[in-house]
């Protein structure tokens, strides 16, 4: 299909306000962009960060009004320039698959752009994702550093883990880890990110194995969840981390792993440190970033 795409500058406090106007017009999908390349990762409960400066991009059908468009933008975003511009149907799908990678994972799990989905795939566990609007696309450090402790660790057999997701983004962890045999909880304060999380197990065919929470029925749950989980997976950040470390361990088995990440090098010893009934080490290291891994003891 072919579509216009517009683009302009916007801060975070008036994000809400462009989308808003956006898709009450006819938008069919919106990107952003970081204009000066700082990070975003999954964020802690209760917070939703954002670039400090920020482009949106947002696609058209040809059939928009784009005159009222710009009216409308004209009245809430004064002196605004916007950028538009033509893009054609094979445009169009090098946008939607921009930022889709393949990469393979303890030579078991592929992370495949769903546009791959059909073509052999000998011996390896096919996992199907695009970039959305929840965080986790498999990129960053953090990221792939679990994905490769999952698609190492979690195995198919008679008695499958439980493993529990804690910011679940995208899915991408909790739909790789029900893909080679575990049964996942998945949790997320976003709704976008449940809403992601629940699209993407349903189309990798884990619906089934894979139950996706707010953060709200995770709390009305974790009260009855304590020794539940063989694995207990979180990429958020450090002091959410620290924040939940009590959450985490009582609710992991005796024996079972706690896998952390979204750390910085240097905030792990503050983080090891909360984790008083459980030895966590750095398990992976990546650029900056690691990976804590630890067993609850018996």
């Amino acid at each position: 299909m072919s579509s216009l795409q517009i683009e302009f500058p916007v801060t975070p406090e008036r994000l809400e306000q462009a989308e808003e106007i956006l898709f009450g017009l006819g938008c069919s999908a919106v990107s952003l962009i970081s204009d000066t390349d700082e990070p975003v990762l999954e964020p802690a409960p209760g917070e939703t960060p954002l670039w400090d400066q920020i482009t949106l991009r947002a696609w058209f059908p040809l059939s928009a009004n784009f005159e009222v468009l710009r009216q409308q933008l004209a009245i809430n975003f004064p002196d605004l320039r916007v950028d538009i511009a033509f893009v054609g149907e094979a445009q169009w799908q090098n946008v939607l698959g921009n930022d889709a990678i393949e990469r393979l994972f303890a030579d078991r799990l592929k992370l495949l752009p769903k546009s791959k989905r059909g073509e052999p795939i000998a011996d390896l566990v096919p996992l199907y994702l695009e970039p959305g609007l929840a965080f986790g696309s498999g990129t960053h450090p953090t990221t792939a550093m679990c994905l490769e402790w999952i698609a190492s660790q979690v195995a198919c057999d008679d008695d499958p883990p439980i493993l529990l997701d804690f910011g679940c983004g995208s899915g991408i962890l909790a739909v790789a880890a029900a893909l080679l045999g575990a049964q996942v909880v998945a949790v997320d304060y976003d709704a976008q990110a449940v809403m992601a999380t629940t699209e993407n197990a349903e189309y990798n065919g884990v619906a089934d194995r894979c139950r996706v929470l707010s953060l709200e029925e995770w709390q009305q749950e974790n009260k009855n969840l304590d020794n539940h989980f063989d694995i207990v997976v979180a990429n958020i950040l450090a002091q959410p981390l620290i924040n939940l470390a009590d959450d985490f361990q009582r609710s992991c088995k005796a024996g079972g792993s706690i896998v952390l990440s979204g750390i910085l090098s240097d905030q792990a010893d503050k983080v090891i440190s909360a984790y008083t009934q459980t030895r966590l080490v750095v398990l992976a290291q990546d650029e900056e970033w690691v990976l804590l891994h630890g067993n609850k003891p018996g």
